[in-house]
């Protein structure tokens, strides 16, 4: 029975060798197809799934040979023109899911098709000189109406829709400490008013911002600290049903798109906007054309110019001073029947004094508005004071 035993072992060891050399070869010849594929096939500029610009074939030098830039150029080129990668991508999330995972790429998966992402922790270095410094610039200028907002992400409000045991940060509790920390201004925390409409779409599905909608709520929350009586009436029209943010890149996740819209208030006002560094001045807050491209959430200013200067037939005999990032792109839109003037400046690219601005422009009211998130990490706003 003994040698019985040892034939049938070593036939099915002979039998697992045989397997495993057939399975190598079909794998060399897979990875040999599809990189002969790559080679052939045209280089690829941009991904319009992921929304960003793809590497491309590294320029040989002796310097980069030796410092080892060549290989990771070669490497990050093979990676992203690799041949069929946004299927690829399609499927690596697929399984992902099907493994019960909550993430992909740094994104939340959450309930009703909701990407969000990871609440951030502060940097605490800069958030200290960040708060030093509009607390400096408070105190300077007691004569103005200065109020602050920091906005919760999606993450801090669609609590229901996270996965169960997601591992976020209590953004509400982050709100507050920062409110405690900052002197001589007015603190307009929207939290509880974002999660009275948890039923509403507040935020995009796909894409970090929140919507106009979730603007509004947030205005009307924050009117008392800005000293403003909301007009009765906005109309409320959709101008794109196709939007797919960044997060939807990020995650290689395109189940849903979103719905983008904007509020006209009624009576409309008449304005001027004027992109300072490029120097061109245009009738409109929307840049429709970016309704063509993957990023629509440019169609509010384009983007995010160092400065731009809003006038307005309001007659008020206000002037705001808008410091913010991003997510006030969408709420300058409802604050143009109250100020004469609107002056933004994003401090990630703008490097001119803001004091001097006070007075240049003959500013009455300060708002610095931003997302959690992005104030968390921010590097650059205590700069500009």
């Amino acid at each position: 029975m003994e040698p019985i035993r040892r034939t049938r072992r070593s036939v099915l060891q002979r039998n697992r060798k045989q397997q495993g050399i057939w399975l190598s070869m079909l794998l060399m010849i897979f990875v040999l197809f599809f990189g002969i594929v790559s080679f052939l096939a045209a280089d690829r500029k941009h991904s319009d799934a992921e929304n960003r610009s793809l590497a491309q074939a590294p320029e040989f030098s002796w310097q980069s040979l030796t410092d080892g830039s060549y290989f990771e150029g070669i490497n990050d080129y093979l990676a992203d023109q690799f041949v069929g990668r946004d299927f690829w991508i399609s499927l690596r999330l697929s399984f992902t899911r099907f493994m019960g995972a909550s993430e992909s790429n740094g994104v939340l998966l959450c309930d009703d098709d909701y990407l969000m992402e990871k609440p951030t922790a502060p940097n605490e270095a800069a958030l200290t000189r960040n708060l030093d410094a509009i607390n400096g610039f408070a105190q300077r200028h007691p004569e103005l109406n200065t109020t602050v907002s920091i906005v919760p992400t999606a993450a801090g409000v669609l609590l229901d829709k996270l996965p169960t045991n997601a591992p976020v940060r209590d953004q509400h509790a982050d709100i507050t400490a920062i409110a405690e920390r900052l002197q001589n201004v007015k603190f307009a925390d929207v939290t509880d008013s974002m999660r009275a409409f948890p039923d509403r779409c507040v935020y995009y599905h796909t894409d970090h911002h929140w919507t106009s909608e979730g603007a509004y709520h947030a205005f009307m929350d924050m009117a008392d600290e800005l000293m403003v009586s909301p007009i009765d009436e906005y109309a409320v029209y959709t101008v794109s049903n196709t939007f797919e943010g960044t997060l939807a890149s990020k995650s290689g996740c395109h189940d849903t798109e979103d719905t983008i819209q904007i509020y006209v208030p009624k009576p409309e006002v008449n304005y001027s906007v004027t992109y300072v560094q490029d120097g061109e001045t245009t009738s409109s807050l929307y840049r429709r054309d970016a309704l063509r491209q993957k990023d629509q959430y440019t169609l509010f200013f384009g983007g995010n110019p160092p400065r731009i200067d809003i006038r307005t037939d309001s007659n008020t005999g206000r002037h705001l001073l808008l410091i913010k990032d991003s997510y006030a792109n969408c709420m300058v839109q409802l604050l143009t029947p109250y100020y004469d003037s609107i002056v933004m400046i994003d401090p990630r690219f703008y490097t001119d004094s803001a004091d001097e601005l006070v007075t240049a422009e003959g500013i009455t009211d300060v708002l610095f508005l931003y997302n959690i998130n992005t104030f968390h990490e921010d590097t650059n706003l205590y700069k500009i004071f």
